[in-house]
């Protein structure tokens, strides 16, 4: 006899098949507005598993009795009930006029499940819908049961800024098991802010002046190898190369060197790729991430990624520093620091710096030049300011104060982050735990909902760029309309009402397109606010040299047979952006 026959034994608590059912269904209901409530990420897994294995497992000891004993039948009976009216409860709620986000519209799907969410990241495309969305739903879009997609200036700084939100759930579902979060994933403002300090010091202006060796360095020995293929190379490959070595230097002082072998030996940069998109899709379902990390080979490149910045921070250790570069800060080997950071906080924050460091500045150097290509009287025209500030044969351009003061290579810069941006969509927070939630302009997020703000979308409105903001146009940057305002500032101006439909110019001509708009308010490549990217500078420092550089020592042009929209076929959106090939032919002008 089974522990269920011998609970049914007592006569007190045998209940009818009706009886039964009723306390089947109410317990689903109970658990549904808990969840209600209650948001359980990965850090309260076993709060879940009680309520959605242990709770349906009561009623399922009075089913016993109606199926002649059989435990499993009364089992299978009592969790399909349980899950129906769950499911079913949940449902209904979602697409009610009571839910606190109705007001907001968004595909049925999205309101129903975060796993349509999930699916839109997996695609890669998560960048492309966000923005196909935003063009039939508006400025607020209704993207998760909880969660809202918002293209708005005018609350950028309400969201991200020093007064707006922590950072959102999806941080919780990117926390790697067993490992101290690197600075990017900390959900805690104090505790951000207060881990942040050695970074800003490593990127003050003093600082990265005293980096433009290390770039200088890397950026001949890319000119060199580039000599050596004129015929024909992939030069997105090859900038990656460039960026991953030369954080490498930055972060653990060396042990990356993928222009010296040609390719990618030791597979660091497919390890960082495939680690980025397991990540970008869990963390839309950060309940469930424990669940996916103990699956076997799951989180292999992740792991395999930790373990290299492991062994490279233990040699870096035990070397010590031969200059001040960003893992002297990381280290707080100046000794500013009154505790000094541990191992794993070094580990995670130096993995973070050739992530971060790496895949998107070769991002954005990649899309420069597909961009370039793409428009030859662009080209010429940057080729020209080039040659006439660094003229051929009179020395390399490293004035990195003459390169900041070249407008149309800055112009240049600051069209490719628009159109592309190395973090295209997730810039995720939601209102402080506790608060109740947050007023950000008129409209009042809930706590317990997620925001997110997506700079691919955002840079496209045609309300803060126009015209054609679907165009790569350098010259927007220099016409005398630009509104140079900050998303702080824009807070108290009155929002242009949204309109999916583009403004275009058959000319793009500034002296023939009197109603430029250039508005630097939502302008957020590199996020906004006290989670801003820390190393911006140095960014475009190296950016604004490798272009230069590239441009004085070669001409190029596509490689035969290579397909232009094949390029933006393949951007990829895991968080960070995914790149495909830019196949060119270059030809040596020195």
């Amino acid at each position: 006899m089974d522990v269920f026959s011998a609970l049914h034994n007592i006569k007190m608590i045998h209940l009818s098949l009706r009886d039964t059912v009723i306390i089947d269904v109410a317990s689903a209901l109970l658990v549904h507005l808990i969840y209600k409530r209650y948001e359980f990420d990965a850090s309260r897994l076993i709060i879940s598993l009680l309520l959605l294995v242990v709770i349906p497992s009561i009623p399922a000891a009075f089913f016993v009795p109606h199926f002649s004993g059989s435990t499993f039948l009364a089992f299978l009976s009592s969790f399909t009930i349980f899950y129906l009216v769950l499911i079913s409860s949940i449902a209904a709620y979602r697409l009610s006029p009571w839910h606190p986000l109705a007001q907001y519209p968004g595909p049925i799907l999205a309101k129903l499940t975060k796993f349509w969410g999930t699916w839109m990241m997996a695609t890669g495309r998560n960048h492309i819908h966000l923005k196909q969305m935003h063009d039939a739903y508006g400025p607020y879009v209704r993207i998760g049961p909880n969660e809202l997609s918002i293209v708005d200036a005018s609350v950028i700084s309400s969201v991200l800024g020093s007064e707006g939100m922590p950072k959102g759930p999806m941080w919780s579902g990117r926390m790697i098991k067993n490992s101290t979060p690197s600075l990017l994933a900390m959900r805690s403002a104090h505790a951000h802010a207060a881990r942040r300090k050695p970074w800003n010091r490593a990127f003050n202006s003093a600082a990265v002046k005293g980096y433009e060796p290390i770039v200088i360095k890397r950026g001949l020995q890319l000119v060199r190898e580039l000599e050596k293929r004129t015929s024909g190379v992939d030069l997105a490959e090859w900038i990656s190369f460039f960026t991953t070595d030369f954080m490498g230097d930055m972060a653990f002082g060396g042990g990356f060197e993928l222009m010296r072998d040609g390719g990618d030996k030791e597979g660091v940069w497919s390890t960082i790729e495939d680690g980025m998109e397991f990540l970008a899709v869990i963390q839309h379902l950060p309940w469930l991430s424990p669940l996916l990390f103990i699956i076997p080979g799951a989180m292999k490149n992740v792991y395999r990624f930790r373990t290299f910045c492991r062994e490279r921070v233990q040699k870096r250790k035990a070397h010590g520093s031969l200059s001040k570069d960003l893992f002297y800060h990381l280290i707080d080997e100046d000794h500013i620091e009154k505790t000094p950071p541990s191992t794993e906080v070094v580990i995670s924050d130096g993995g973070l710096a050739i992530v971060a460091g790496s895949d998107t500045t070769a991002t954005v150097l990649s899309g420069i030049f597909f961009f370039l290509l793409t428009n030859p009287s662009v080209h010429a025209r940057l080729q020209q300011e080039i040659d006439a500030a660094f003229p051929l044969g009179e020395g390399e351009p490293f004035d990195a104060t003459k390169l900041a003061e070249m407008s149309f290579l800055n112009a240049v810069i600051n069209e490719t982050l628009r159109l592309q941006p190395p973090v295209p969509t997730y810039l995720q927070r939601a209102p402080e735990e506790g608060s109740g939630g947050k007023w950000i302009g008129d409209r009042f997020i809930p706590e317990g909902t997620a925001v997110v703000i997506p700079p691919y979308v955002i840079s496209r409105d045609s309300r803060y760029f126009s015209p054609a903001p679907d165009s790569f146009w350098p010259e927007r940057w220099l016409h005398p309309s630009v509104i140079r305002r900050t998303p702080k500032q824009q807070e108290s101006m009155a929002q242009t009402p949204y309109s999916s439909t583009l403004l275009s110019s058959p000319t793009l001509n500034p002296d023939a397109s009197p109603d430029v708009i250039t508005n630097t308010a939502a302008f957020i490549p590199f996020s906004y606010g006290p989670a801003n990217c820390a190393g911006r500078a140095l960014a475009q420092t190296e950016m604004r040299m490798i272009v230069a550089l590239l441009m004085q020592h070669f001409s190029m042009r596509f490689a035969d047979g290579y397909d232009p929209r094949d390029w933006e076929a393949h951007i990829e959106d895991w968080f960070t952006v995914k790149k495909g090939k830019l196949h060119v032919v270059l030809t040596p002008r020195v």
